[in-house]
């Protein structure tokens, strides 16, 4: 039986972690004194990432108990000069002087080549080095809606490890499926989920910030992402990759124990990711039966269109293909449901979802 702790900030945070790790066993129990440990915030931009209260509260516990090999370790989207400007912006390089502790831009590290654990799409993925050198990985992601993947929380938040442009390849050939070999192939040690301030109604940015003062605390990522889950509102068969992970490891949802807050009594149904208003007049969407996640993805991509385009275009989005379209546009197919099904497009743009930088680079290089 999997244990998961749920606890509500009433004093200080330190307080709060110390007591939610000792209802899973006691942060000894996990990491030793000896032990190289990697932290895995999240830290992907400055709107709504790891607080950074709830990380040095678990760098003071893990010293207390004198383990002094801690690392921290993130890679952003984009490459390792975005991810330098966030470290220094959410207060981090302050912080490791202050704990005389080290700081990993992953987007720098070599890439390790790993060979996929009973994997769903992906034979290998590309991760970096350091990761597969340390001891522990301690996993604190942020409680967050997602625009692709419903929710956001441990298992989402591991994607942070890959190097290069593997996050955009998990796109490409179906991040939901990916993220769970992911996650098959590296399993943190213990997983913290900060929910001091989490985002509804978009995600993993621009969204509305919601503070819950809550700590979650397990070693299974399905378990603590199920618990997770249910604290928002959402319903398993809404996330995908979640409901992947607990089919492929035969996990007893009704088996976890919850310690400490009950789920009723702190449950808040979060407003899920829906992007209607984002609409482009240049682009004229022709959609019949797309998910949530791409049609979310398409209209996200639309908010990082850096010029605007000098024509229309026709987009068509979904496994049906309206075929009574009869406009001159040139045509753009959005979707790996829709690029297989459809014929005589001019631009396609891969993806499951398409990653919602992708467009932008066909309007910027093409398009115009």
């Amino acid at each position: 039986m999997g244990i998961v702790s749920i606890r509500k900030i009433h004093n200080s945070i330190k307080e709060t972690l110390e007591q939610s790790l000792k209802d899973i066993g006691g942060l000894d129990k996990y990491i030793k004194g000896n032990d190289k440990v990697i932290l895995k915030p999240n830290i992907n931009g400055t709107e709504c990432v790891t607080n950074i209260e709830v990380i040095k509260s678990l760098i003071e516990l893990l010293l207390d108990y004198n383990i002094k090999n801690i690392t921290i370790a993130e890679s952003t989207f984009g490459n390792a000069q975005i991810t330098e400007m966030c470290f220094a912006k959410n207060g981090y390089n302050d912080l490791i002087k202050k704990y005389n502790i080290d700081i990993i831009n992953l987007n720098k590290s070599e890439i390790i080549n790993l060979d996929v654990k009973k994997h769903r799409i992906l034979k290998r993925i590309q991760i970096a080095k350091e990761i597969l050198n340390v001891d522990k990985i301690i996993n604190i992601p942020v409680m967050k809606v997602h625009y692709a993947t419903g929710i956001t929380l441990a298992l989402k938040n591991l994607k942070g490890i890959l190097v290069g442009d593997e996050k955009k390849h998990f796109h490409e050939v179906g991040l939901d499926q990916a993220i769970v070999d992911l996650n098959n192939t590296i399993q943190p040690d213990l997983n913290i989920v900060d929910c001091t301030y989490c985002m509804e109604k978009m995600g993993p940015k621009g969204g509305d910030i919601l503070k819950l003062d809550l700590l979650l605390s397990g070693t299974n990522t399905g378990e603590i992402d199920y618990i997770g889950s249910k604290i928002m509102g959402f319903k398993l068969d809404e996330i995908k990759h979640l409901k992947y992970f607990i089919d492929d490891n035969k996990i007893d949802t009704k088996g976890i124990k919850v310690i400490g807050e009950k789920i009723e009594d702190i449950k808040y149904n979060f407003k899920k990711a829906i992007l209607k208003n984002n609409y482009n007049d240049k682009m004229i969407i022709h959609d019949i039966n797309s998910c949530s996640a791409c049609m979310n993805a398409l209209l996200l991509s639309f908010q990082f269109l850096e010029n605007e385009p000098n024509e229309k275009y026709s987009v068509f989005i979904g496994p049906k293909i309206n075929n009574n379209v009869k406009n001159n546009f040139k045509k753009i197919a959005f979707g790996n449901c829709c690029i297989k099904n459809i014929d005589n497009v001019d631009y396609e743009i891969k993806g499951c979802p398409p990653y919602p930088f992708e467009l932008n680079k066909k309007v910027n290089n093409e398009l115009k």
